[in-house]
């Protein structure tokens, strides 16, 4: 795994967690820790947390060292060694081993500064030497939960706190794209460039503990992006290095809310059963499957975790999407011929009849939630113990998420004025309005917001009774909620202009001169959009 590294700031902590960070950093006398024990390479390795990782060696001794973990691991090696060190003779012994500037990188300089970015190495070994004085370099250079061995001393760099989990593809299960990380802050500074830079398409992320969780799709429009169809690709958050690879069966739709990250497990879900895996290396913990009734199936179309218990969206088979290899060599990626699922007339992912929430740990079913038409799970989301299940032109309903009693329901009889503004859904897909597949509902603590390829408008709901609040007319949005307003970040057509609403009125507060450009869609975060 090759990496760029600049001395740069972290940038995107959100992709971090406090959960089981030490308070304070933990200090251990450990003779086997030393950089003179020869166990050491297995120690580095365990103390990565994966087989690949990028290892820091400081000390004029530990040149051996080097070419020892190059071989026999899969490690990124950086080596810095004291002022009057012969560097030059060094970089000849790694270059004729077939590592330097591939596997082993060598610099030269005094222990004043590690010539490294924050954040960014999983293992900092020191020898005697130069243990007294790189201390505080270590720690500055090593990510959180990283290690360094100092002579006789071994370090573990705690978790800061205010940092944020991404856990659901929209951050949270209420679709809301906006983290609360409050250490990924202006100025934004690239920490690394990290291979694959190209991927298949579509994708979907999310984040915990330090490791980024991406699968990646089954269209490949160009040569490059074919080695990853279909896969789920695990990478640390500080560095880029690829932790593991598993790859997902042909013809999964990729694009929907089936990929969950925590500090324990990964929960994907792929046709008939909710997999969990170990973040640090994909393997398999366990896997959960809702028992098949004559009502429904047991495919999974949609997931949240909260306090212990998984929800879910089940029913029937999908349709499957044939892998895609275009092999194209023109500029861009195209819209009009991607698969064909992905263009059909009607989007046919998603669609089922039952809810149910299940105890992770015992694996029991808590509650079921039967509908007599199919819920959309694109206009799924959870807030404030609430899931709210919607289909166009049919219902719109608010379960109580620790019972799964019904709190209340709208339908076309009991809410016209609703219903006559989200009768139908719009096939739109495309560079200007993004993925149909994308979600098109978002949920505060006092209501719900439609917008998106599929709703011809802005729409904003009661969360406590399912009662129009108020509409907008323009019909490229996308949103963002915070704290002081709702933010609508306009499409590059028609009208440019962006708008920050009062939540609840729909009030005009201000407009802002700027728009989303090509494919782009929005996020945010403690101080930017």
């Amino acid at each position: 795994m090759k990496a760029i590294l600049a001395a740069v700031p972290l940038f995107l902590s959100c992709v971090l967690s406090t959960q089981g960070a030490a308070a304070e950093v933990a200090v251990v006398a450990a003779a086997a820790a030393s950089a003179s024990t020869p166990p050491l390479g297995r120690v580095i390795e365990r103390a990565a947390g994966a087989p690949r990782g990028i290892c820091v060696l400081l000390g004029d001794s530990l040149e051996k060292r080097a070419l020892e973990l190059a071989a026999r691991t899969e490690l990124l090696i950086y080596v810095q060694l004291s002022s009057g060190a012969d560097l030059r003779s060094f970089r000849k012994r790694l270059d004729a081993a077939g590592y330097y500037g591939t596997r082993v990188y060598a610099e030269r300089g005094d222990w004043a500064r590690v010539h490294l970015a924050d954040n960014v190495a999983d293992v900092v070994v020191a020898d005697d030497d130069a243990a007294a004085a790189v201390e505080a370099e270590a720690m500055r250079v090593l990510r959180p939960a990283g290690k360094a061995f100092l002579g006789g001393k071994e370090l573990t760099k705690p978790f800061p706190k205010g940092v944020d989990d991404w856990s659901h593809p929209y951050h949270g299960a209420d679709n809301n794209p906006v983290s609360s990380d409050r250490l990924a802050r202006a100025p934004y500074l690239t920490q690394f460039l990290a291979e694959p830079r190209y991927a298949p398409l579509p994708q979907v992320a999310v984040a915990s503990a330090g490791r980024v969780f991406k699968a990646f799709g089954n269209v490949a429009f160009k040569t490059r992006e074919e080695a990853y169809l279909n896969t789920l690709v695990a990478f640390n958050g500080y560095n880029g290095t690829i932790l593991w690879t598993r790859p997902m069966p042909e013809g999964i739709p990729v694009h929907r809310n089936a990929l969950i990250a925590t500090p324990e497990a990964v929960y994907l879900a792929t046709a008939d059963e909710c997999l969990l895996l170990d973040p640090a290396t994909g393997r398999e913990i366990d896997s959960i499957s809702p028992r098949k009734r004559k009502s429904g199936g047991a495919y999974w179309k949609w997931l949240a975790v909260e306090e212990g218990t998984l929800y879910a969206l089940a029913g029937e088979d999908d349709p499957v999407d044939s892998e895609q290899r275009w092999k194209r060599e023109q500029h861009g990626w195209p819209w009009r011929r991607i698969s064909p699922e992905y263009n059909a007339k009607e989007h046919g992912w998603g669609y089922a009849r039952s809810v149910i929430a299940i105890d992770v740990a015992t694996e029991r079913v808590r509650w079921r939630h039967e509908e007599a038409e199919p819920i959309d799970s694109r206009a799924m989301c959870m807030r404030d113990g609430k899931i709210y299940i919607f289909r166009f032109g049919a219902f719109l309903a608010c379960l109580d998420a620790e019972t799964g009693t019904e709190l209340w329901r709208k339908t076309p009889e009991n809410a016209p004025e609703l219903f006559g503004v989200l009768k139908t859904e719009s096939p739109r897909q495309g560079y200007s309005t993004n993925w149909r597949s994308m979600v098109y509902t978002k949920a505060s603590d006092d209501a719900l917001y439609f917008a998106g390829p599929q709703v011809d408008g802005l729409v904003a709901v009661s969360a406590e009774d399912g009662a129009l609040l108020w509409e907008h007319e323009y019909n490229n949005f996308q949103l963002i909620l915070r704290d002081d307003a709702l933010y609508g970040i306009s499409g590059p057509w028609k009208d440019k202009s962006s708008r920050k609403f009062d939540p609840l009125t729909g009030e005009i507060i201000a407009t802002l001169d700027f728009g989303r450009r090509a494919c782009a869609r929005v996020t945010a975060s403690t101080d930017a959009i």
